[in-house]
């Protein structure tokens, strides 16, 4: 009986574990991906910034 406990539960840890690193990849790629729209958004806001800085200064 002992045996038959350990190969039904083996399966079922290995298959939770395997749900948890699925699920952690997924939740990595999701802030990698935010974290590249982020960066990029940060870069149009410099970008703007200073062709804004670019006409305030022309206007003077």
């Amino acid at each position: 009986m002992t045996n038959e406990t350990k190969k039904i539960e083996i399966p079922v840890a290995e298959n939770e574990r395997n749900k948890a690193v699925e699920n952690l990849l997924s939740l990595k790629e999701y802030f990698d991906n935010q974290l590249q729209s982020d960066q990029e958004t940060y870069q149009a806001i410099a970008t703007l910034g200073d062709k804004l800085g670019v006409l305030w200064n022309a206007d003077k």
